[in-house]
Order: structure tokens, then sequence, then C-alpha cells
């Protein structure tokens, strides 16, 4: 199993890019986070081992075209990578079945 990480690149004029990458385990935090009484956009929150990501609007305050275009996006790709794991689960299960049992091959 691979573990989450995170990386810092510096160039001549300070930080260039950070990036994460989150593998998703059964020890890893997922969750939505929303405040009702007090008007504020939700926050999405994944964390896992050292890494925490969270996803919310520019302004917290307000919600705008943009961040529901932005969101359906993300839903839109969360989705696909949702049926791909579907997809490569029953391949893996259908790989593994006993050949001879038509009751382990996918339907």
């Amino acid at each position: 199993m691979t573990a989450s990480s995170a990386q810092v690149r510096f160039g001549p004029a300070g930080v260039t890019q950070v990036a994460s990458f989150v593998h998703l385990t059964g020890h890893s935090y997922i969750g939505c986070y929303t405040y009702p009484d007090e008007g504020m956009a939700p926050v999405l929150a994944i964390k896992d081992q050292h890494i925490d990501v969270s996803i919310t609007v520019a302004d917290r305050s307000q919600v705008t075209g943009e961040d529901l275009l932005m969101a359906r996006v993300l839903a839109e790709a969360v989705a696909e990578y949702v049926a791909e794991l579907e997809r490569r689960a029953a391949v893996t299960r259908e790989g593994t079945a006993d050949p001879g049992n038509a009751a382990g091959r996918a339907a």
C-alpha cells in the first residue's frame, strides 16, 4: 500500500507548487461540514495521515453560480472516479472467480 504524501516545490521566487497525493483507506476521513445558522458555505474535508484537504468557495459568505458550476464539475469527476473503481473491482472479481462457477461471474 502506498502512503499519502505531499510535496512542496520551490523555485527562485519561492513556492512554485504544492502537490498532495491522498491514498484513501479505511482510516481516511471524508466529510462535509455545513453551517446552516452561520450563513457560511459548506466545507468538504478529506483527511488521511498527515494530509488535510479542505474544499470550499472563495467567499464563504456568498455562493455564486460559478461556485455551483465548480461543485458540479467536482461531483462529475467523483462520479467518474467511482464508476471506474466499480468497473475495475468487477473485473477483479470476475478474474478471481472460479471459471466453472457461474455465480462468480459478473452479470
